[in-house]
């Protein structure tokens, strides 16, 4: 089976959608013993699915929903897949509404929380200071210096995998990194919830302006392929899935726990919980919703 199968029955969803779907099919077929998925339905059986039941909820949730979309990928029905992704999805939501820590991010939170990627960062930056006066770079240089890059990011900005698809070239396309003056924007048009919230646009701090500014100069002789991250032997694009298990890689053998991209964006809002504590508080309070007590701010300005 392929990807192009999985996006033509997947219709009316977001290419990024389907290739994190894609991603968790194959994920799931290697779940079941299989180096490949499979061109039958026939190995999304009840026993695979008693296997998935039995991972941690967070898997079990990512595991049904890629079952179901294997299934429509086949033209087949799985009610069984079916309403075990609506029971664990249900499940998963009533934990994270509950605000308790999950098993899972209890054995991976690291000391200082999020704020132990910024430690991360800075550590990763005093190993490749010193390329940032190397010329010319090569793919190695590169592929050192943007892992210092990609922690350096996700301390500031926990996005999920979409800094993988960042163009920094044209075709910009909807997802691109663009620099007017001195000044570096990231815009992420098509992303998971684009279609309920719009596009994310992100203006750069001065520690990321300094480590982009440096990393795009150095790598425009390497990078050929438009977007922002490279593979290490031949610069190719680096993927997605590929980010994705950098950072966690990175994340295990710098501090000792298997992080990725989703407890990342949770200890960033566990972070910030007082301030949303607060502002839920004056929402019961004042009994609206989080837009409205927007339009009830005033911040002056009044000339008269």
């Amino acid at each position: 089976m392929s990807f192009a199968l999985l996006q033509k029955a997947c219709d009316g969803c977001r290419e990024s959608s389907v290739k994190t779907y894609w991603a968790n099919i194959k994920s799931l077929a290697r779940l079941s013993g299989r180096d490949v998925v499979p061109f039958g339905s026939s190995w999304l059986s009840d026993k695979l699915l008693k296997r998935v039941l039995s991972e941690p909820i967070n898997r079990s949730k990512r595991f049904t929903t890629a079952g179901v979309k294997a299934a429509q990928m086949y033209r087949v029905k799985k009610p069984k897949w079916i309403k075990a992704m609506s029971e664990t999805t249900d499940k998963y939501a009533t934990q994270r509404q509950s605000g308790k820590r999950t098993k899972r991010e209890a054995e991976n939170w690291p000391e200082g929380g999020y704020q132990a990627l910024t430690k991360l960062a800075k550590e990763l930056h005093s190993e490749v200071a010193a390329l940032e006066n190397k010329n010319p770079w090569n793919t190695r240089d590169l592929y050192h210096y943007q892992r210092y890059l990609i922690v350096l990011f996700y301390s500031k900005h926990a996005l999920r995998g979409d800094l993988a698809d960042v163009r920094i070239r044209a075709p910009f396309g909807s997802n691109w990194i663009k620099k007017k003056g001195d000044t570096y924007t990231m815009h992420v048009g098509t992303h998971k919830t684009s279609r309920a919230h719009g596009a994310i646009q992100i203006k750069f701090g001065p520690q990321l302006q300094n480590a982009l500014a440096t990393f795009l100069n150095k790598s425009k002789q390497l990078n050929k392929h438009g977007f922002l991250l490279s593979t290490l032997r031949q610069a190719n694009k680096l993927t997605r899935p590929d980010m994705l298990r950098m950072i966690r890689s990175i994340m295990r053998d710098r501090l000792g726990k298997n992080i990725g991209v989703q407890i990342i964006r949770v200890m960033k809002v566990s972070e910030a919980a007082p301030e949303i504590d607060k502002a839920l508080a004056l929402q019961r309070e004042l009994g609206h919703s989080a837009g409205m007590q927007q339009k009830y701010i005033s911040r002056g300005g009044w000339n008269h």
